[in-house]
Parts: structure tokens; sequence; C-alpha cells
């Protein structure tokens, strides 16, 4: 055992210990907060570098799925065509015929496209055509794309627009000479007021181009010869064609040909966007020379209904009635043929003339409770006498619906192809030719034209 002595000199030395401790610990003035510092710094360098390789892992890896929903909506695309394929061979086989027509009337592929192809296209396709038919159609619902993809199918018939091609076709005389009659469609097409302001402005040349100087154009950029088209004789002049492509900074040549696509008529000098804009979905590059009543616009209606009207009632086509009478008859056509198109055109002559006979009787029904009942009900245009077929007596020329219109089946279709998958959208546009003779295979049918946005 200790003593007193050794036990506090032991107790001691631990003091004092204890107490060398104490002050080591406590660092040194200044110095308290540098491992903090240390810390961010080496945060604020790495940060730069983590926020870079994030973000270029990201953009790799959304790169990556848009590839692959971009060769998904591709192969969803091709697909769509090769399903219209099938719709056109519908067309041609069986509406196209005669024996069919003859039973069951005029038809046509467009009517019933939409609904057809949405069964595959979308997953709710096969249900909005139940409701519409009226049947159980849940049976459909294994035919839709399963794997987030969808499209959607446009189609419409080419024989419905003014074939500007037809310029280009100056054999016949009169009512027979296809540009005469081409000419007097444009012609028509451009005379509304409602478009004065493309015509009486300047362009971004600083020049106006008056509708007879634009059509005068058109004909000279599309006819094969070089002379200057006069459009008060509907002819060549002696003078030689001048314009100025050659002058421009990425100078070219007249077509002097068929066009191959509508939108080459931007070449033409007093054509811009804001033309085609307004008059680009009535013209085409495609099929006859005659608008084709069944697919034809209310404005073209309107057209062929003045060139064809009887001398006595041509007062309702001229000036302001022919937008105040002769385009709600041309509406009137349009609403008649939704379910029921023309099978010749002695039925458009009887229904111009007496549009009250043909009313849907559904159109009467309807409207909500407590208003006027009269209010309610459409109002039907006035009828319109017009000739099927042209002549002249005596000096006396007058047109004819045969003229310048025909209700023959289609053969060229446009279809618009809107295809999703994903964040990737694809439009693709063509043209279809279902009486087109293959070279390299059996059948008919052949893509006209083919173009991916």
């Amino acid at each position: 055992m200790m003593d007193g002595h050794e036990q506090g000199d032991q107790e001691r030395v631990e003091a004092k210990t204890e107490a060398g401790a104490g002050k080591r610990r406590k660092p040194a003035r200044g110095q308290e907060g540098i491992a903090i510092l240390l810390v961010l710094v080496a945060i604020a360098i790495l940060f730069p570098f983590t926020a870079t390789f994030n973000y270029k892992a990201r953009v790799d890896w959304q790169s990556a799925v848009n590839h692959g929903d971009e060769v998904k909506a591709r192969a969803v695309q091709r697909g769509a065509m090769q399903l219209s394929v099938l719709m056109f061979e519908l067309q041609r086989m069986v509406f196209n015929q005669k024996q069919f027509r003859d039973f069951a009337g005029a038809m046509d592929i467009t009517m019933m496209a939409p609904y057809l192809m949405s069964v595959f296209g979308t997953q709710d396709g096969a249900e909005g055509l139940g409701s519409l038919v009226g049947l159980d159609t849940s049976s459909l619902n294994e035919l839709a794309l399963d794997d987030g993809g969808s499209f959607e199918v446009r189609l419409e018939a080419e024989s419905g627009k003014i074939n500007v091609n037809c310029l280009a076709q100056t054999q016949g005389d009169g009512k027979n000479n296809p540009q005469q009659r081409t000419i007097e469609m444009l012609d028509s097409l451009l005379l509304p007021s409602l478009y004065d302001p493309l015509f009486d402005e300047e362009k971004s040349d600083g020049n106006r181009y008056p509708r007879v100087e634009v059509l005068r154009a058109m004909v000279d950029y599309i006819d094969p010869d070089t002379g200057k088209f006069s459009t008060y004789r509907l002819s060549n002049s002696s003078q030689d064609e001048r314009y100025r492509y050659q002058e421009l900074a990425d100078p070219y040549q007249a077509r002097d040909s068929r066009l191959d696509s509508i939108q080459e008529l931007h070449l033409v000098e007093g054509i811009d966007d804001d033309w085609m804009a307004a008059f680009g979905s009535e013209l085409t590059v495609y099929g006859g020379c005659k608008v084709n009543l069944n697919f034809a616009s209310a404005e073209q209606i309107a057209l062929v209904l003045r060139h064809a009207v009887a001398g006595k009632e041509r007062w309702k086509t001229e000036g302001e009635n022919f937008l105040t009478m002769t385009m709600p008859l041309a509406n009137f056509v349009v609403e008649s043929r939704e379910f029921n198109l023309f099978s010749k055109l002695d039925d458009v002559k009887e229904l111009v003339k007496a549009p009250d006979q043909f009313v849907n009787p559904m159109t009467f029904l309807g409207g909500d409770e407590g208003q006027d009942t009269v209010a309610n009900v459409p109002k039907v245009p006035d009828g319109l006498a017009v000739r099927v077929n042209g002549g002249s007596t005596g000096g006396e020329t007058w047109g004819g619906l045969a003229d310048v219109a025909t209700v023959e089946p289609e053969r060229i279709y446009r279809i618009e192809i809107i295809t999703t998958v994903g964040s990737v959208s694809k439009r693709l546009t063509a043209v279809y030719d279902i009486q087109y003779g293959r070279s390299q295979s059996q059948g008919k049918g052949a893509w006209l034209y083919v173009r991916e946005d």
C-alpha cells in the first residue's frame, strides 16, 4: 500500500498530464474552419464535372430513347402504308365495279377510311367504329398497337381538284381544249374579291402581280412552247416568254412540261407562300382535266355551277349573288353527298334544281327544348337550273356540267399518315394510283409520290 505522501505525488502527476493533454487539443488561433473550407473546395471542383457527366448521360439516354422511338415510328408508318394498300384494293376490286355500283350505289373508300384505320392506329379506334355502326367491336381491340404508338390516316381523292398540268394540253378547240377549260376554272378560282390583297399588295420583291399576270405566268411556265400566252385570246401570241428566272441569285429555267408536284408552283413568278396557302389545296398535278363532283370542295362545285348555269338564272352566280346564293347551294351539295355519292351528272342537275326535295329528314330533328322550332330548321338554299351538256346555236354558246366535271370512280388518292411514338412524331404524305400498271410484279397500283417530314 502507498502512503499518503506517495498518493499525493501520483495525483499531482495525473493532474499535470490531463492539463497538458487539454492544452494540446486546443486548435491554433485562425485554423478553426480549415477543414470545412477544404471540403467546400473539393465539392466546388467536383460539382461541374459531376453535373456535366450527369447532363451528358441524360442526353445520351434520351437520344437512345428517341432513336428507338423513331425506328418504331417509321416501322408503324410503313405498316400503315401497307394497310392503306388493302383499302385501295378494296376500292379497285369492289367499290369501282359496275355490279356493285348498280346494287349498292356509288361508294368510295374515303367515306370510311378514317374509321377503319383507327381500329389499327389507336386503342379506342374499335370503340369509335362500334359506336358509329351500332355494333359490338370489342373483339377488334387486339388489332390496335399496344406498344405506346399510334397513327392517324387522312385520305382524299385528287380528282376533286384542278389539275394544273392540263395547262400543257393544247389540243382541241373550244370546250374540247383542256388548256382553255383549265384556264377558265383557274380564272374563276382567283376571281373573288376576298383574294384582292394577294394581287394588290407588293410582294417581297417589291412588285405587284395582278390576277391576269399570275395566270399568264402559270401557263407559260407549264406549256411546252416558248411563246407568251395571251389571256385575252386564250392562245399563244407572237411574243416570246420573258421572265426573270435566269436573273435570280439561284437561276433556273421554266419547266415547259408537266409538273411532278404542286410545290413546283412556288417557282412561278408572282406565286408565294400566301398564294399557295390560299389556293394550293384546290390544285393538283394528278388525274384528268375534269373536276370530280363527288370529291370537289364547295368552292370547286360553285365554279362548276357557274359554268353550267342556264342563261335565265345566270344572275344568281354573278357579283355578290355568287357568295349569297351559289356558295350556299354548293355547300348543300357537299353535305348531301356525305353518305351518298353521285352516280351520274343528271343526279347533280336534279339536286341543284330542287334542293328542298333532297333534304335529309334527320336534319330537322334535335335541338334544345324550349327553343323556337322554326329557328332550328335548317335553311334550304334556292335552286339553280344547270345544263348537263354544253352546246351552241346561232352563234350563241353555253356551258354544261359535262364540259368541266365528272362523277367517275376515283383512281388517284392522296394519303397523309401521322405517326406518334413517345416524343417522336412523323408525317408521311403519299399519292397512290390504283390503276397504274406494274412492270415488276403482277396486279395494278403504285405509289406516285412519297414524302416524309
